[in-house]
This record gives C-alpha cells, sequence and structure tokens, in this order.
C-alpha cells in the first residue's frame, strides 16, 4: 500500500516538472525571419535574403524594435539582432525581398 502510494506520488511529481520545463508556444516561436540566404553586410549588419518569412510575430515590413533572429534556409546559420538602445532600430523588413538586422551576432 505505502510502496503503490509512493509510485503515485513520484509520478504525479515527475509529471509536473514535465509540464513546468516544456516549452511553452511563445518560448519557442521567438520572434524573427526565415529566409533562403543569410549575408554579413558589414560590421554588426546582417540581412536575409529572398523568400523571407516572419515567424514569432515578427513585421512582415517596416520598422523592426527589439530583439528577433534571420536564419538561412540553405547554410545552418542564424544571428540575433538587439535593439542597443531605445531610439534605434533593431531592423528594417522588406519581406519577401529582404530583412536587415543592425546589431547582430551569430549563434
Amino acid at each position: 500500500m505505502i510502496k503503490r502510494a509512493l509510485l503515485a506520488g513520484l509520478a504525479l511529481t515527475a509529471a509536473t516538472l514535465t509540464s513546468m520545463l516544456a516549452p511553452t508556444a511563445s518560448a519557442a516561436q521567438a520572434p524573427g525571419y526565415d529566409c533562403v540566404y543569410l549575408v554579413r553586410n558589414a560590421g554588426q549588419q546582417w540581412s536575409g535574403l529572398n523568400d523571407c518569412t516572419p515567424v514569432g510575430g515578427a513585421p512582415a515590413n517596416g520598422p523592426i524594435r527589439g530583439t528577433f533572429t534571420i536564419t538561412s534556409r540553405v547554410l545552418p546559420i542564424t544571428v540575433v539582432c538587439t535593439q542597443p538602445l531605445e531610439s534605434f532600430l533593431s531592423g528594417i523588413a522588406e519581406t519577401p525581398r529582404r530583412v536587415t538586422g543592425y546589431e547582430c551576432r551569430e549563434v
């Protein structure tokens, strides 16, 4: 009887921990863009080119504020772009043709 209660308690604890550690849909889908190509322009500026698709609520066109990613579908490269100051942009979206990030680093 004690053994059965102990096993039931362990199963409940494992299920609770698993649900707490599982990523949520919003965490798994951070704002960003999937593009065919990804090229470094100069310094920390990167551009995603050709058939760029916004994901995770990223804007399709216009200014981008906050942190976002650009991922290449051809090469295994992803960059994370940030907004260094409140008055700056972190990038410009012109999907599906191009997405440019200004303060980016390869991850």
